[in-house]
């Protein structure tokens, strides 16, 4: 018996593509269209920076006024407190003794003044201590605070003066009786 079989053609220089070959192309190919695209999409506009710079701005310039108004709002608060604090002091030390609460409240009142506040003396007139104090520098005519603590009754009160700059700033008269 006789066994046909088809005929094999080899055709010289021409090699069958393998597996690992026709990857590495498309690969290749892959990366060249994506650093293509990449090329397109690689930074912003002259027009996108320029509309964000003036969102920016725009917002700045709403901004900027209130932050400094509070800023100026919180170097009050300090002044307020401090002398809240003094006169906190003084109301304990006056329980045992008011000779010495008059000789810390003189202590204190020397040791509290800062940059934005300038601190008076404290008076007393028996059970009561009263006290004030003015802003100086950026609170200047501003801003002044008065205060006054009766130690018999442990009440306490501070009250707060604002103004815009033009005319002095008077404390705001308190009654802790």
């Amino acid at each position: 018996m006789v066994v046909l079989s088809a005929p094999q053609v080899h055709i010289k220089n021409q090699h069958p593509l393998k597996m690992t070959s026709l990857k590495s192309k498309l690969q290749l190919a892959l990366l060249n269209r994506k650093k293509g695209r990449n090329l397109i999409e690689k930074g912003f506009t002259l027009v996108e920076l320029m509309i964000v710079i003036v969102i920016v701005g725009i917002l700045s310039s709403v901004a900027l006024p209130n932050f400094l108004a509070q800023t100026s709002k919180a170097k009050a608060t300090e002044c307020t407190s401090r002398l809240g604090a003094i006169l906190s002091q003084v109301g304990a030390e006056a329980l045992l003794s008011t000779a010495d609460a008059t000789t810390l409240a003189t202590n204190l009142v020397a040791d509290a003044d800062t940059t934005n506040c300038d601190f008076k003396d404290l008076t007393f007139a028996d059970p009561v201590y009263t006290g004030t104090v003015v802003g100086i520098g950026e609170l200047d005519k501003k801003y002044a605070a008065g205060g006054c603590i009766n130690y018999e009754k442990a009440t306490r009160q501070v009250k707060t003066a604002t103004g815009n700059g033009t005319a002095a700033v008077t404390a705001p008269s308190t009654t802790c009786s």
